[in-house]
Order: structure tokens, then sequence, then C-alpha cells
């Protein structure tokens, strides 16, 4: 039982038999002796009541105690409350039956002793994982527990018997150990070479110096080691404490760098990339370091990219456009190796992501004329009946090339040893026309421009040509092609379709178009490109404009974004919903547009922005993934609704401007 209730009982009865005795003595001498005969009968049925139930109670609680004792052999009774830890038991409700003197000693400053429940002390935490685990960590004051559980029966009532071991030194030191772990941060600044272009070397060094103040401030807030690499590269070792304080500011020193302005009011442009990596020694914490800069840089720069112990990413930052890289070497040395993959390898299959698009198809058509160059047989394993290029795909067909495409599930039996998989316009996996051919082929090339994810394909990829700053898969296809060590021939439906891959992804040149992108449709056009007959590949039927025009009708404003839903039913609701998107952004006001559409037992969720939204990180958020402006999510419909997706997309646009406006 619990002491403090016993002891406020006795004495409350004890108080009340003396004042009712009061009572009947006034009564009887002032008054009625009658009436003082009476209350002095109630007085001593109340006594003997109190008596027997004291006597009951003291009974039950020995019975109790007695079982305890039994379930935990300790002997008998004195052995069960004079055990050397802090003891409580309670009912499945939380409620506290009972404790030893060494728990009453320890938690006696509790409220939740007073009322009678160890909530308070346990915490909903501590108590869920004693039900999961049979055992919880919880600190109560200025000391620390590990607490175990079992749980017995008593007159077919199960109890929670708890032991609390005390074990403060212990979890300090290993907090102390755990926050003093090393850890290594990689930073380089990005857009140098630009910068360079602009300023006399004299000014160059200036600003570097500015940009280097800039790192150092910001690493003089916590107690770390920052060393400069070479020209743009520097090196943290720091503590995990000091971490967490920079995790916990979101690396501000991302913004301050990016506001940097050197004699003018305009910033230069210039931003950090961030590789964070941790481990069990400083060897791991490196390594980890490289991977997590890689995949800053690969997701276009002006991010802090932290790569835990699970191997999981967080990243912070990312708000910036990627600065285009004008340097062809890059471009020439893939296209060299890329040509001696060519000449070793007996067939060659491109295939690209699921529900293919024009920048999909057009890239893979675009290498069917440098596999030619090569004499090699060139196939695009394609599912022509769920494709978004049908247009392009009916093109070929009419100009008798179609026998380039062929079903995935054909071309998986077309694969040897010798075999070269190229996969364009997506580095995942799971978003693959075919999964099994990937998991077939030897040998793979990826090239793709999306911003780099964390379930990026590495397993048998000899080169993994990725440039998050180009502005699409076809531009990257058509700059190889001028470098390739046997210049191909493209002709005129070659051309159009690399065009038109150019020309969906950069929205008719308005987005994501560089010097670079207008370079490569200068070629193309050379070769034979029409913008008349690529115009055409883009024309859709009567049905589906009007289609895309209730969509766009039928959207809301939320935060500076348009959000509709389709939900209609269309064989082409993938393009008119992708199209309705892209017609959102003409809206006054609307930085971002999403379109919710349900597809078979999917949720798709098609996202686009001009840019100042990353529309990736939202996509991220639920699941997806893609560019800066443009990205998608697919949900389960086993899971969710059409309400509920919407409700949880909301949710994403909502913690992603709260983050942007921390930062």
């Amino acid at each position: 039982m619990n002491r403090n209730r016993i002891v406020m009982r006795n004495v409350f009865f004890v108080v009340s038999f003396v004042v009712m005795t009061a009572f009947a003595v006034v009564t009887a001498v002032f008054f009625n002796k009658i009436l003082a005969a009476v209350e002095a009968g109630f007085v001593v049925v109340s006594a003997m009541s109190v008596t027997v139930y004291t006597l009951l109670t003291r009974k039950s609680a020995e019975s109790f105690f007695a079982a305890l004792a039994e379930n935990y052999d300790f002997g008998d009774e004195n052995s069960f409350k004079n055990f050397p830890l802090p003891i409580l038991v309670a009912d499945p409700e939380v409620r506290v039956k009972w404790f030893n003197k060494l728990f009453y000693d320890c938690f006696s400053e509790s409220g939740g002793l007073r009322r009678n429940s160890a909530m308070e002390i346990l915490g909903e935490k501590g108590i869920a994982s004693l039900e999961k685990t049979g055992c919880a960590d919880i600190r109560f004051g200025s000391k620390a527990y590990t607490v175990y559980s079992n749980t017995i029966e008593y007159k077919q009532n199960p109890y929670m018997v708890m032991y609390f071991v005390e074990n403060t030194e212990l979890k300090d030191t290993a907090a102390e150990y755990a926050s003093s772990r090393p850890n290594v941060i990689l930073i380089s600044l990005d857009g140098v070479d630009e910068v360079r272009q602009s300023f006399k070397e004299s000014e160059c060094a200036e600003i570097r110096s500015g940009i280097e103040g800039i790192i150092e401030k910001w690493s003089s807030e916590y107690p770390c080691i920052l060393r400069k690499v070479d020209g743009d590269r520097y090196i943290i070792i720091s503590e995990k404490r000091s971490l967490d304080k920079m995790i916990q500011s979101r690396f501000d020193v991302l913004d301050k760098v990016r506001k940097y302005a050197y004699k003018s009011a305009d910033a230069l442009g210039l931003t950090l990339s961030i590789g964070v990596g941790q481990g069990e020694d400083l060897t791991e914490c490196e390594n980890n370091a490289r991977q997590a800069l890689d995949m800053a840089l690969g997701r276009g720069g002006d991010q802090a990219a932290v790569k835990n112990k699970d191997m999981s990413y967080e990243f912070f930052g990312g708000v910036s456009k990627g600065v285009e890289k004008k340097a062809k070497v890059k471009v020439r040395i893939i296209a060299t190796a890329v040509s001696e993959l060519f000449q070793m390898s007996d067939n060659i299959i491109v295939m690209g992501h699921r529900f293919s698009d024009l920048d999909s198809l057009g890239a893979a058509v675009g290498l069917c004329a440098a596999g030619r160059a090569f004499g090699k047989n060139v196939r695009i394993a394609i599912n022509k009946n769920k494709s978004l290029a049908t247009p392009l795909i009916n093109r070929m067909v009419r100009e008798g090339v179609s026998d380039v495409l062929i079903e995935p599930e054909a071309a998986v039996k077309q694969i040897n040893s010798n075999t070269l998989l190229v996969i364009v316009d997506t580095h995942i996996a799971e978003f693959l026309e075919h999964t099994p051919l990937y998991n077939a082929a030897s040998k793979v090339v990826v090239i793709d421009h999306h911003r780099k994810s964390v379930n990026y394909m590495s397993e048998k990829v000899v080169i993994f040509y990725h440039d998050p700053t180009a502005s699409s898969a076809s531009e990257m296809v058509t700059e190889m092609l001028q470098y390739m060590t046997v210049p191909p021939a493209v002709n005129k439906l070659e051309a159009d379709s690399l065009l038109s891959g150019i020309m969906l992804d950069t929205r008719n040149f308005v987005l994501r178009a560089g010097a670079r992108t207008f370079e490569a449709a200068a070629y193309l056009r050379n070769k034979g490109a029409d913008t008349v007959r690529v115009k055409q590949l883009f024309s859709t039927d009567m049905e589906s404009h009007r289609l895309k025009n209730q969509t766009v009708m039928n959207s809301v404003a939320f935060y500076n974004c348009a959000i509709s839903v389709a939900d209609f039913k269309s064989d082409n609701i993938r393009v008119i919903c992708a199209q309705a998107a892209d017609e959102m952004l003409s809206i006054e006001g609307v930085e971002a547009s999403f379109v919710i559409f349900k597809s078979n037992d999917v949720i798709n969720i098609s996202a686009r922005s001009l840019g100042d939204v990353n529309v990736q990180l939202v996509m991220e958020m639920l699941g997806g993934g893609g560019h800066q402006t443009m990205a998608a999510a697919q949900l389960d419909a086993n899971d969710y609704s059409i309400e509920s997706a919407t409700v949880k997309l909301r949710e994403a646009i909502g913690d992603y401007y709260m983050q942007q406006n921390k930062q």
C-alpha cells in the first residue's frame, strides 16, 4: 500500500473520532442525553468498522507482499521490503500499488506519488519502452536510472514490478563519450571560376579572403579545428556536440556566404557545398565526408549533406539554382570513355525511367546515332503502352525506324556478359523502366541531370555521368555526340528527338536554359532539327486540352503555391497533369504548382516550380525526388486516398516553407 495514504488516512480517522466524541460530550451536558447516547453509539460503530477495515487491508497487503516474495523467490515478505534496489509495483493503468522504503527515499519529491501515478516518474516514453522491451532509461532530478520490469499475477490481476538501477555516472560518461566523438567536415567553395572571369586576380584574392573570414568567424563559434586544404577547399575536425549545434543552426554559414557582396550591393553568387562524415574512427569519418560532399555537389551545391553512422543522409540548404559549368573537359573525357565501351561491347541497350517522356526517349534515340557510328546493334528498352512520348514513337513508326524500340522483357533475353546497358534520365533503380534488365546487366553507364538522390545506382556502374547543372539528359547526350572518337551522323529524326527533350525540360528554353543549352540546340539545328516538327511532338487532342484547362481551373492557393486535384480518368492523365502543372506556373503569384492524380493503385503528385521553390525537397519529404524545378512523388493508394494525400502534400509544403524561413 502507499505509505503516505495509510498515514494520512489514520490521522484523519483519529481526528474524526476525537471531534465526534467531543460533540457527544457537549450534547450530553448541555442538550439531550438520549441524542448524546446515539452519537456515542455511532462513534463506537465507526471505530469498530475502521478497525476491521484496517485489519482486512493489512491482511490483503500481507497476502500481496507474500505473493510478490513467492514469485521472486525472496523467501519472505521482509526480504522483499528490504530489497537493496528501489522497487515500485503498479497496475496496468500505471497506478502505484506499493513501493519499498528505498523507492520512497529516492522519489518522495515526485508529485506522482501523491497522485498515486507513476507516469510523472517514468514518462510516456519510459512506459512505452517498458511495455515493449521490459527495460527503460529515465532521468529523475539529477540522477539517471535504468528500469527493469516484470509482470506477475495476483488474484488474476496483472501487476508490473519495476526495479530502479541508479547509473548516473555511467550514463554521464557514455553521453560525454558520444558528444566528444570526432567528425570530419569538408567545405568546397562553388562558383569561383565564374568570379575569375569578372574580376582581376587581386580582387579575386580579396574575395577569397572575405569568404575565408566568414568561414573562420562561423567556425570560431564552435570548438573545432579549421584548416585550408587548397584554394577553394577547407576541412574542419569537430566534436559531435559542435556538429549538433551546427545542425541546430541549419549551417547558417550557407546563407552568409550566399549573401556575400564585394564592393556592391549585389551578391556574387558564390556558394558553399558542405559534406559531413560521422563514423567509428577518423578514417571512416573522412570517407563519409567525401561521399557526403559528393552528394551535396551532385544535388546542385549550396547545401550541407550530413552522412550519419547508419549511412542515412540529412540535407540542409539547397535553395540556390545550380551554377552552370561551362568547361568541356569533363564532357570530352566522358565521351571518350563511352566510345571505348561502345567499341568493346557486343550490343548496346538503352533504357530510361518508367513512363518515359520526350527527354528520356530523345536521349536514347540520340545514343542510337552513336551506336550506329561504331557499327553496334542498339536497342531502346521501352514500354510503349505506358510512355508519355507517344507522338515521338508514332513518328518513328511512320518513318520505319521503330525496330530499335523493344519491350523490356524481350531486352532481358538479349543481355550477355558483354552487353552494355546505358541508363538515361534517371539514376535510381526503383524508377527504371524495367529493374530486372538492370539486374541482368554486367556493365552499366548512367547519364542523368537530376539532383543526386541518396539511393543512386552504384553497383555495376562503370561510368556515372551526372551533371545537375545541365538542363536535360538530351543536352548531355548532345554534348557527348560532339566529342565521340567516331563522329556520328545524326539524322533529322535524331536531332528532332534530342531537341524535343531539351525543350520539354526547359519548357521551351524558359527554365534552366544556359549557354550550354543553346549551344546544344544550335548543334542540333545544324543537324537538321526543325522547331515546327518538334512543336508537333507536344500537341494533344481536344479532349486532353479541355481536361488540362479543367485541372488548372480547379487549382487552389496554398502559401505561394497552387494545388490541384485531377479527379477524372483518361489514358493521357500523366501528360495532362504534367502540362497542367506547367500551365499553373503562369498564374500571378504562383511560385510552384502541384497536381495530384490517381493512376491504377498509385497516388501521383506532379510538381513544378519557377526555381524559387525547390520542389525536389518537397517531393523528397513524400518519398519522391527529381529536380529543383521539376519533381514528382508516388504514394500507395492502399495507404492514402486523394484527400489524405492532399493533406500530406500541404504538410510537406508547410514544412518546406518553415525550414526556409529558419535559414
